[in-house]
C-alpha cells in the first residue's frame, strides 16, 4: 500500500556533515539501536508492526541499510552461515548514536506537526463527511483503552517512581472528568430521545 506521507526527512539543519535521514532510515536506526539486527529481521519486525498499512519490501530495506552504512551511522559485519550464504549483522556506530540522540531531541516537534496535520484534516473531513466522522469516532473510542495502557506502561517502564505517580494521578483525574462529561451527555441524549427531540448533531457537555 502506498503511503500518503512521503518525502519528509529527519535531521534538517541538525548536522552539516550529514544528509537528512528518511523516515525509513530513522526506523531502521531506532531498531538497530535497540539491538544488532540482520536485514531479514528488520523486514519481519516492520512487516508485523505495519501489517495492513505498509508493505515492507527487501528492495527498500537493503538500500536504506547501505545508505546508513555510507553515512557511517551503522556498521555491517558479514557472518558465515551453515544454512546458506553469508549474511550481514548490523549494529549502530558512535556516530549513529550521536545522530539518533540529536534527532530524538527534536522529534517531539515532528510529532506535534503530524498531530496538528491530522487534527486539521480530521476537523474538516468530519464536518463534511458523516461516514468519515463515524469511522474516526469509532477508531478514537477503540484507542482510548490502548492509549491509557500505553501511558501507564511507558511511565512505569521508563520514568522514576515519583514522576510515574504524578503522571498516573493526573491521568486518573482526567479520565474521571471525561467520564463525568460522558455521563452527562448520555443522560441528556436519553432525555431527548424519550421526548423525540434527538438532534442531528451532539454537543458534548
Amino acid at each position: 500500500m502506498d503511503m500518503i506521507w512521503q518525502g519528509r526527512g529527519f535531521g534538517r539543519n541538525v548536522w552539516d556533515r550529514l544528509q537528512k535521514i528518511s523516515p525509513m532510515e530513522f526506523l531502521i536506526l531506532v531498531m538497530i539501536k535497540e539491538r544488532p539486527c540482520y536485514g531479514y529481521e528488520i523486514i519481519n519486525r516492520l512487516s508485523e508492526k505495519f501489517k495492513g498499512f505498509w508493505e515492507i519490501k527487501a528492495g527498500v530495506i537493503y538500500p536504506a541499510l547501505s545508505r546508513l552504512e555510507e553515512k557511517g551511522l551503522i556498521q555491517g559485519t558479514k557472518e558465515e552461515s551453515d544454512r546458506g550464504p553469508s549474511r550481514k549483522r548490523y549494529e549502530i556506530t558512535p556516530s549513529g548514536e550521536e545522530a539518533l540522540k540529536e534527532i530524538v531531541e527534536k522529534f517531539d516537534r515532528e510529532i506535534d506537526f503530524f498531530q496538528n496535520f491530522v487534527g486539521f484534516v480530521d476537523d474538516h473531513l468530519c464536518s463534511s463527511f458523516e461516514k468519515y466522522a463515524l469511522k474516526r469516532t469509532h477508531f478514537m473510542a477503540d484507542r482510548i483503552e490502548q492509549l491509557t495502557k500505553l501511558a501507564k506502561d511507558y511511565a512505569t517502564s521508563f520514568l522514576s517512581p515519583e514522576e510515574t505517580l504524578k503522571i498516573l494521578r493526573a491521568l486518573k483525574a482526567q479520565l474521571e472528568s471525561e467520564l463525568k462529561s460522558i455521563d452527562a451527555t448520555i443522560k441528556r441524549l436519553e432525555q431527548q430521545k424519550s421526548s423525540h427531540e434527538l438532534p442531528k448533531r451532539i454537543k458534548v457537555e
